[in-house]
This record gives structure tokens, C-alpha cells and sequence, in this order.
């Protein structure tokens, strides 16, 4: 006996019975909602909000603009950067999104090592801080080496988005330059170059947040804004 209603756009459970073998068999839930009207979610936004309040306490902690947010940045980093991140290149992997989703996942293993590296739990940190001086050239060495590794895939990104929109573009353009930037501070101990990389991390926020907006408030029938 099946059980169901016919309007059009319902979520009906349908039970079926049938003897066999003196067995019954009852069917799961059935969605009765046609293709046409369902609705599936954009995973690019939470893409990039989440990369973008990563780079935004980045930014201003790495330009010295706020200074006692480690722990804040580290939390953000593995909290929500990271797992969004991830989050979102595996739904862009399952859509069939080959791009968005390496880009994705190759960001959320940027954040997810940020933070384990930074951790105090890691004894990254406290292992060579206790090597005075020496323990704080290797430090900036490894972090600027880190970083012009995440630059190289960085700049192959950039290249993919020469057929995507302009503001697409200048995401992936700044995410090249803040890592590229930051790990010659690091190689070569020039401060301004960190910092200039830091300052771009905060515009790369902003950008970053932009798309997010763009996507949301369309998608919600609030406001267009302009997609370049």
C-alpha cells in the first residue's frame, strides 16, 4: 500500500509492503521535488569568507596595526579558515569543479598548517625560541621558505583565471604577492617586504570579502553588486 500526496513540490514518505518469502519490505523517504525546483548551494561563498578573515588578522598582525592576537589568528586559522576552506574544494570536487576545488583544499592545507605550526601545543615555536637568536634566523627561514612554496601553486592559480571574471582575477593575483612577499621577508630578513606583504593580505581580505557579498546578497535577491 503506498501512501502519498500529489501536490506538486512536496517531500512525501511513500511505504510500500510486499510479501516475499514472508518478509516485508518498506521503502525510505522519497523527495517528490522536481529537478527544476531545487535548489542547490553556492560553496564559494564560505570559500571565501573564510580565506578572507584568515588574511584579515594575517594582515594587520603582520603589518604590526594589532600585535596581541597569535592565539586569535592561529584559532581563526584552524577554526574556520582551514575547515571552510576544506569544506568548500570537497563539495567543488564533488560538483565536478576541478579548479575551484584544487584551489580550495590547497588554501585550507595553508591554514590547517598555519595553525598546527603556530600552536603552542606543537613545540614548533618554543623549540626555536630557546635557541636565542640563531633558533629565530632559522625560524624566519622556514617561514619564508613555507610561503614561497604556497606561491608557486599560488601563481599557477593566478594564471587559470585569465578566462574568469576581473575580481577573480585580483583574489588569486593578491594571494600570489602576499605569499610571495612574505617568504622574501623571510629568506632575506627585509622587514618591508613582510610588511608589504602583510598590507596586501588585508586588501586581499577586503577583495575576498567582496565576492562573498556578491554571492550571498544575489542569491538572496538583497542586492547586485557588480561582478567584474
Amino acid at each position: 500500500m503506498t501512501h502519498h500526496k500529489t501536490e506538486e513540490g512536496s517531500i512525501v514518505l511513500e511505504v510500500e509492503k510486499a510479501t516475499e518469502s514472508s518478509h516485508s519490505h518498506v521503502s525510505g523517504p522519497v523527495c517528490n521535488i522536481p529537478e527544476h525546483a531545487k535548489k542547490h548551494s553556492n560553496p564559494m561563498a564560505i570559500g571565501f569568507g573564510a580565506f578572507a578573515l584568515g588574511a584579515f588578522l594575517v594582515g594587520i598582525t603582520n603589518a604590526g596595526i594589532v600585535t596581541e592576537l597569535p592565539q586569535g589568528v592561529m584559532g581563526v586559522a584552524l577554526g574556520f579558515s582551514g575547515m571552510g576552506q576544506f569544506v568548500c574544494g570537497i563539495f567543488e570536487m564533488v560538483a565536478g569543479n576541478t579548479f575551484a576545488a584544487t584551489t580550495m583544499l590547497t588554501y585550507a592545507g595553508f591554514w590547517i598548517s598555519y595553525g598546527v605550526m603556530f600552536s603552542s601545543g606543537a613545540g614548533f615555536m618554543s623549540a626555536v625560541t630557546a635557541e636565542g637568536a640563531e633558533g629565530l634566523h632559522e625560524l624566519h627561514n622556514v617561514v619564508g621558505l613555507w610561503q614561497i612554496a604556497f606561491a608557486v601553486p599560488s601563481f599557477i592559480f593566478f594564471i587559470g583565471t585569465f578566462k574568469q571574471p576581473w575580481i577573480i582575477r585580483a583574489v588569486l593575483l593578491q594571494v600570489f604577492l602576499t605569499f610571495f612577499f612574505g617568504g622574501l621577508g623571510g629568506l632575506t630578513g627585509v622587514v618591508g617586504l613582510t610588511k608589504a606583504g602583510a598590507w596586501i593580505s588585508f586588501t586581499l581580505s577586503l577583495t575576498a570579502w567582496y565576492v562573498m557579498s556578491a554571492i550571498l546578497l544575489e542569491e538572496e535577491k538583497v542586492l547586485k553588486l557588480p561582478f567584474f
